[in-house]
């Protein structure tokens, strides 16, 4: 075989395969992606704990009266966190989808300049064009009211509510009745 016909080999199968730097790469990526995951979960599972506690003291002590407050606290927080990690995994899904249409759209200047790189790749929705979503990128921003954290997060404080409702309606009629 000619040398020619050698390179030429070479540059295609350099096209279609991943070297070991790049598999590496994207092992690594997919291990932070993995351990934001696991964060978000993390989240959730202190949380019922947290309050669950909380609760459990209120039903034992019933001089608590700004206990609503300590129920509430745990849940914004984890919230919170539970949001900036979603965020973060969304980022870093970004940044391995933009690295693999590099790849794929055979970009490789940009692609060997973006080897190693982890800065999560975050995109506002106002900022999400249409070529973004057709890439497969996604909006990083707008995790705070998502089907799957809404419905963990809000039932679990409208349930505290009504559980502090409950165990103090004795207390709060008492208000309603003295002030008449």
């Amino acid at each position: 075989m000619s040398n020619k016909t050698n390179n030429n080999m070479k540059e295609d199968e350099r096209k279609n395969i991943l070297n070991d730097d790049e598999r590496l790469y994207l092992s690594m990526l997919q291990g932070n992606i993995e351990r934001m995951a696991g964060n978000s979960s993390n989240c959730k599972s202190w949380m019922v704990t947290i309050v669950s506690a909380l609760m459990a003291l209120q039903c034992t002590i019933n001089a608590l009266n700004g206990w609503i407050l300590l129920g509430i606290l745990p849940i914004l927080l984890f919230w919170y966190l539970d949001v900036y990690y979603l965020h973060l995994e969304r980022g870093m899904r970004n940044l391995e989808t933009v690295f693999l249409n590099m790849f794929r759209d055979e970009d490789f200047e940009k692609y060997d300049k973006n080897l190693f790189n982890f800065k999560p790749y975050m995109i506002k929705k106002k900022d999400l064009t249409k070529e973004q979503e057709g890439q497969g990128l996604v909006a990083t921003n707008d995790r705070w009211f998502t089907k799957s954290v809404i419905s963990f997060y809000g039932i679990t404080f409208v349930a505290v509510i009504l559980i502090s409702v409950v165990l103090n309606w004795t207390k709060i009629s008492g208000l309603f009745a003295s002030g008449q």
